[in-house]
């Protein structure tokens, strides 16, 4: 893991259009759902020969998509690698290539699953479902060198954390959506180390539908954070990566804060600074400056304040 700094810098929706007329079009489909999704692919070489349609570096993380699905994506970064085993992998076909940073699994059940290495570094798995007569359940099965432990936030966000306690990942809250565009009710279920997604469509679902879990190795949220002093206190300045802030958990959001900075910095007022920040200003403020000197309010009364409570 990164380690922290004292006065230097460390290392490390809006209206949805219809889907496309062809629900075989892949690119089209995931692109309904979610336009940012194909627009922020990895411009990465993929092929679907060899053993790995994806092998690259993106944003300092290192991702492979295989071929065989069976194999499984891998997902490094400086807190460790990360395997993530795909849904219905023994009998999906092999992966076809839809564009650079994208390729596709026919699950031969009504489903495909729609891997795209994002521009952040992260992988975003979409699942792709067909008709009423698809699974409702789809599990990704995570491990790491040392084992990997699963762990729900209180908040509902979700982590990967290795036999020594460190966290490796990060998994962006689920969703799903259908071809209007509506909202599918769906969640995730944890069993040991598999993160099972449910995607309750059925009578009321217009097809296809769009689901997808989206992970992040660790040190992907910041790339640094540093210590200041001013006459008032402490200063924690935090500069965030350009990652999807909104996809996230606030627990998850400080949670990979905790993994940087010496336990003198967390606690309630700092978590609801960071989070007020990565809520409101996102990448577009940067540094985030969270402040010692400023009272825990709670959450709510952070934001009215600006993240800046009196």
């Amino acid at each position: 893991m990164s380690a922290f700094a004292v006065g230097t810098t460390i290392g490390t929706a809006g209206a949805v259009p219809a889907f496309a007329d062809n629900p075989d079009d892949t690119l089209a489909v995931v692109a309904s759902a979610t336009p940012e999704t194909i627009e922020s692919a990895a411009s990465v070489p993929t092929t679907a020969t060899g053993e790995n349609a994806i092998d690259a570096t993106v944003a300092g993380a290192t991702v492979t998509v295989p071929v065989d699905a069976s194999n499984g994506i891998t997902l490094g970064s400086e807190g460790g690698t990360v395997s993530i085993g795909l849904p219905f992998a023994d009998q999906a076909a092999d992966a076809e290539v839809q564009k650079p940073g994208v390729v596709s699994f026919d699950n031969r059940n009504g489903s495909s699953t729609v891997p795209v290495v994002q521009s952040d570094g992260s992988v975003q798995i979409n699942t792709i479902i067909e008709g009423a007569d698809a699974p409702t359940s789809y599990s990704y099965d995570y491990d790491c060198s040392g084992g990997v432990t699963l762990r729900r936030l209180a908040d509902g966000g979700i982590v990967a954390v290795d036999g020594a306690g460190e966290l490796v990942a990060s998994i962006a809250l689920p969703w799903a959506k259908d071809a209007r565009g509506k909202d599918v009710a769906t969640r995730y279920v944890i069993n040991g180390t598999t993160l099972t997604q449910i995607v309750e469509h059925g009578v009321g679902s217009a097809y296809p539908i769009v689901a997808d879990p989206t992970t992040l190795g660790s040190n992907g949220f910041y790339t640094k954070i540093v210590q200041n002093s001013s006459s008032q206190g402490t200063i924690i300045s935090v500069y965030p990566a350009q990652i999807k802030w909104n996809a996230y958990s606030g627990d998850t959001i400080y949670a990979n804060y905790k993994a940087i900075v010496p336990a003198a910095y967390e606690g309630n007022k700092w978590r609801d600074q960071l989070v007020c920040h990565a809520a409101n200003v996102g990448i577009w403020k940067t540094p985030w400056n969270l402040d010692s000197w400023r009272p825990d309010v709670g959450y709510a009364r952070t934001v009215l304040a600006a993240c800046n409570p009196q």
